[in-house]
């Protein structure tokens, strides 16, 4: 792959850098400030800003799981009343560019400022003039971690879903792991990112610790269910539920969220859940203990996206009357909504989606839980799946009745309808199953949405999954070979 050698300039890339340790970074040239002490790179990958995923959670607009609408009985913000245009070319599955001509990609152009970020400190600290030879090799892992999620996360999003039989020659994204700004960089393959990826982890994972200071670090745990998801989108189950394991064995001190403690009041735009235990808004994700390592979207579609009828009705279920599913309850609201204390609006018979709290987009603790799940069943252990996927339920559901399964089969329908149920609308979760499903015939999933009455689809493994290279970055290097979508 690396014979399509093109020009990627990665300052062009960081353009618009988020970090607002931007000075570090573009002063060195200058001489003004070269970070030398290990309190230095530990600023460096202490900043906030590598906790963000700028707009990642906008491609939930190509999914099954909302709907938008110009019926005249809904708020505008259902509709596309200050939508940007790639909001607007996910929903209609439109082909070619998705941002306009002169628009440059802010989750793409974010990941690699991130990543650019992680291989100064990768490449650097042990280099430190101070702190001790575990402290630097600590960092550097978490380098090595922050690298690798972003990879991880680039190759699902702007390249194909991973086949074994094309990955050596389908196109991957640009594998930059030197923090040089005028070096020359390719697209490289997708299984050369995964094999990245891979390499990155264990290396890092002897080095990270079963705890952090906070869930802005990753842990051990995170460096081994980070594996078991890149191998479980590779179809490697027994490598995928090895990992899954070695995480679940070292997930230390967090815990689920008990969601049955919890109650939807009318109101929002700043907190509409508040804590049965403590009588005040539910917690910062800072400080839910599920969250495994923190990542913010910020595009959360709170009052803005109805929840499809099919995703509706996968809540129900198998949900007994006597039961009660508290993703359900706390997170959407029926016919009508007040949002404020002077704002109603109505949608009867419809649903909307405005949980209004901050929800991880990074590595949960449930999602650890349902991938152990699905490894189970895919390797003929449905009732060891069906044991996690119960165990979930009961921080989930009041009254929990406890879910069988009579074939492996039947056992991984209910994961992935358990899967949807609790990662819906976080992040690009219910794409990336979507993407990756569609590879498996069984699963496979024509996407169609309705706007004005007009039907648009989006068939099993379309072109259109593949997220394009922005305008900005093709015009800079031309000959950058890309996806026809």
């Amino acid at each position: 792959m690396m014979k399509y050698i093109n020009k990627i300039v990665l300052g062009f890339l960081i353009i618009l850098n988020f970090n607002s340790c931007d000075s570090f970074l573009d002063v060195e040239p200058q001489g003004e400030y070269i970070p030398t002490t290990y309190e230095d790179y530990a600023f460096l990958l202490n900043n906030q800003s590598l906790i963000n995923q700028f707009e990642i959670g906008y491609v939930n607009l190509f999914t099954d799981d909302l709907e938008k609408s110009s019926d005249e009985d809904i708020t505008d913000e259902v509709g596309f009343d200050g939508s940007p245009v790639h909001a607007v070319n996910y929903y209609f599955f439109n082909p070619g560019p998705t941002y306009e001509i002169d628009q440059n990609d802010i989750y793409f152009t974010s990941a690699y400022s991130q990543i650019y970020t992680y291989d100064f400190i990768a490449n650097n600290i042990l280099e430190a003039t101070d702190g001790s030879e575990e402290e630097k090799l600590a960092l550097r892992a978490e380098a090595l971690f922050g690298r690798a999620y972003n990879f991880f996360k680039l190759v699902n999003l702007y390249a194909k879903a991973y086949d074994p039989t094309t990955a050596s020659t389908d196109y991957g994204v640009p594998l930059i792991l030197e923090d040089n700004i005028y070096a020359e960089y390719g697209r490289n393959s997708v299984e050369e990112v995964h094999n990245q990826i891979i390499n990155d982890l264990l290396e890092a994972i002897p080095y990270l610790s079963v705890t952090a200071s906070s869930n802005f670090h990753p842990t051990k745990a995170c460096g081994y269910f980070l594996l078991a998801k890149l191998y479980l989108f590779r179809g490697e189950f027994d490598n995928a539920l090895n990992y899954a394991n070695l995480a679940i064995e070292n997930k230390g001190t967090f815990e689920l969220q008990d969601l049955k403690n919890y109650v939807a009041i009318p109101g929002g735009w700043g907190a509409r859940i508040f804590s049965l235990v403590t009588f005040r808004a539910m917690e910062d994700m800072v400080d839910v203990s599920e969250n495994m390592y923190l990542k913010n979207s910020f595009d959360n579609f709170h009052g803005s996206v109805l929840a499809s009828e099919e995703l509706v009705a996968i809540f129900d279920k198998d949900l007994p009357s006597t039961s009660q599913d508290m993703r359900r309850e706390l997170y959407f609201e029926d016919d009508y909504a007040d949002f404020n204390t002077q704002y109603r609006i109505h949608f009867p018979g419809r649903t909307i989606f405005g949980a209004f709290v901050n929800r991880n987009a990074g590595i949960l603790l449930p999602d650890l839980y349902l991938v152990l799940a699905e490894t189970e069943a895919r390797v003929g252990n449905k009732d060891k799946a069906m044991e996690y996927i119960n165990y979930l339920r009961d921080f989930r559901i009041k009254n929990n009745v406890p879910l069988t399964a009579s074939t492996n089969e039947e056992a991984l329908i209910k994961v992935f309808e358990e899967r949807r149920r609790e990662l819906c609308f976080v992040s690009d979760f219910r794409f990336q199953d979507l993407k990756r499903l569609n590879k498996e015939g069984a699963f496979a999933k024509t996407v169609t949405h309705t706007f004005g009455g007009v039907e648009y689809t989006l068939p099993p493994n379309d072109p259109r999954y593949i997220l394009p290279i922005s305008n900005d970055v093709i015009q800079f290097n031309p000959d950058l070979p890309v996806y026809d979508r």
